[in-house]
């Protein structure tokens, strides 16, 4: 844990790998306000403490098997913040972790608790062993974009009007961090040749098979 102070409140940084009462409502509370403001953090109206609950239940157990994190910022005893890691098993892209819900409550706002919690979560991928850091973000979430932007990610790609609210239809624009690689990797990018490459084909040669 990591406590220091900030504008004469105690922050503090916690990783749970269990939830308690406690946890569970105070998860809830961010998530309703951070909602009702239409946040873009996967839900379009306020779910209920069931749906909350198996949220966080399911965040847990995919802490225990080490391949995520789960970071809390309390401001005195509360969580006021928090934000998650998730790697996928072991294997092609096992090395690739995504950065998903990092909100704040709206009250908090100024105390720089995002940044807290996504620099939190860089260093846990990091000491994880994790490669890259992917996150998706709406495109209209400016605020958003600027606090990853300043924690070093940048955009690699922009899914036009992948994300729908009603009528409304928004920029899906997704952003990496690269870390440290393995002294022993060899990169290979997009260059022909290696493992599953192909040569590319025109339309003509299509037309005569």
């Amino acid at each position: 844990m990591a406590n220091d102070l900030h504008d004469d409140f105690a922050v503090s940084l916690e990783w749970p790998v269990r939830a308690d009462e406690q946890l569970r409502s105070e998860c809830h509370r961010v998530i309703a306000a951070v909602v009702q403001q239409g946040g873009a953090i996967g839900w379009l109206q306020v779910p209920s403490r069931g749906k909350t609950d198996a949220w966080l239940e399911g965040v847990l157990q995919t802490v225990g098997t080490g391949r995520g994190g789960l970071v809390v910022a309390r401001v005195e005893t509360r969580v006021e913040a928090f934000g998650v890691w998730l790697a996928g098993p072991s294997g092609p892209v096992g090395h690739v972790a995504e950065l998903t819900k990092v909100m704040a409550h709206p009250a908090v706002r100024g105390l720089g608790l995002g940044k807290r919690v996504v620099s939190a979560l860089v260093g846990a991928c990091r000491n994880a062993g994790i490669e890259v850091i992917t996150l998706g973000v709406r495109g209209n979430n400016h605020g958003a974009i600027s606090l990853y932007e300043s924690c070093g990610f940048r955009t690699w790609g922009l899914l036009p009007n992948a994300v729908a609210v009603d009528d409304l239809r928004f920029d899906d624009l997704r952003m990496f961090l690269p870390l440290s690689l393995p002294e022993d990797v060899r990169i290979h990018g997009s260059a022909a040749g290696g493992p599953g490459g192909s040569v590319r084909w025109t339309m003509t040669e299509e037309v005569a098979h």
